[in-house]
C-alpha cells in the first residue's frame, strides 16, 4: 500500500510524456522531458558503507521532469548486503524551485526497496524525506554549494528515526573538469539501533565524506573519488576506498 502514491505519480508522468510524443500540439504534454543514465562503478559506496562488498556495480537511472519543477525518478543497482536480495530499486518524487538564477530549493520523497529480501529479517525497505538549498554560481560560473537534510521515521531494519545532514560543493576547475567534495553526519535513534546497523553499541552517529573530480566527454562522465567514514572500522565494508565510475547519459 505504501507505494501506491509513488507508482501512480510515476505512471502519470510516464503516460503523459508518451502521449506528448504523439500529440505535439498539446503544450501541456510538451512540457515534460526525460533523461537518464547507465553507470559502471568499481564499488557502490553509499553514505560510508559499500553496498557491494567492495565489488563493481552497474546502475540505471531514469528521470521525468515537468516544466513546473515537479519530477519523478527511478534508480536501480545491484547490491551485496547479505539480506537475500541482489537488487536495490528506488523511487523518487520531488520538486525543484528556483528562487532566482543563483538559489534553488528542493523537496523530495524517496522509497528504497530491496525486492526478494529474506522474510526472516526485519524489513530492510524504508522511506526518506529531504529538503535542500543550493547556491549556484557563487564563486565561479557553474559552481554549486548544497545543504541537505534527510529524515526517515523508520529506517532500514526497523531501527527507528534517522537524520542526515549533508553539505556538498562542486567547483569547475576547467572546461569539462570539476572537483567536488561532500560531508555527511548521520544520527540514529539509539545506540541499540546503531548496533543493529553497524555492529557496535558504542555510539549512535557517524560521519562520512567524499573528495574527487570528474571529466565530461560528450555524453560520458568519468569520475574518480576517495570515500571514508567512521562507522565501525571493524567492518571491512566501511573501510575507506577509491572509486572509479563511468557514466553514459542519454
Amino acid at each position: 500500500m505504501k507505494n501506491k502514491l509513488v507508482y501512480a505519480l510515476l505512471a502519470t508522468l510516464a503516460i503523459s510524456y508518451t502521449h506528448a510524443e504523439t500529440t505535439e500540439e498539446s503544450s501541456l504534454f510538451n512540457s515534460f522531458s526525460t533523461s537518464g543514465s547507465v553507470a559502471f562503478l568499481t564499488d557502490y559506496y553509499f553514505r560510508g558503507y559499500s553496498q557491494t562488498q567492495g565489488k563493481p556495480a552497474v546502475q540505471g537511472f531514469l528521470r521525468v521532469d515537468h516544466d513546473s519543477g515537479l519530477y519523478a525518478q527511478l534508480f536501480a543497482s545491484n547490491i551485496q548486503l547479505d539480506i537475500g536480495s541482489s537488487l536495490e530499486l528506488d523511487y523518487y518524487v520531488g520538486y525543484d524551485y528556483f528562487v532566482n538564477d543563483q538559489f534553488k530549493l528542493n523537496v523530495q520523497y524517496l522509497d528504497v526497496n530491496y525486492p526478494g529480501t529474506e522474510q526472516s529479517i526485519p524489513d530492510a525497505d524504508y522511506e526518506e524525506y529531504s529538503v535542500a538549498a543550493s547556491g549556484l554560481g557563487l564563486l565561479k560560473e557553474n559552481d554549486e554549494l548544497n545543504f541537505s537534510f534527510y529524515y526517515s521515521s523508520e529506517y532500514t531494519f526497523q531501527t527507528g528515526k534517522m537524520l542526515r545532514y549533508e553539505t556538498s560543493y562542486r567547483y569547475p576547475v576547467a572546461d569539462k573538469w570539476n572537483a567536488y567534495s561532500q560531508v555527511g553526519y548521520n544520527q540514529f535513534s539509539s545506540k541499540a539501533a546503531y548496533d543493529v546497523l553497524w555492529a557496535t553499541d558504542q555510539k549512535d552517529s557517524f560521519y562520512d565524506y567524499k573528495v574527487g573530480g570528474n571529466y565530461s566527454y560528450h555524453d560520458y562522465i568519468f569520475d574518480l573519488y576517495y570515500v571514508d567514514s567512521n562507522i565501525n572500522k571493524a567492518l571491512s565494508n566501511a573501510d575507506d576506498a577509491v572509486v572509479f565510475s563511468l557514466t553514459k547519459s542519454f
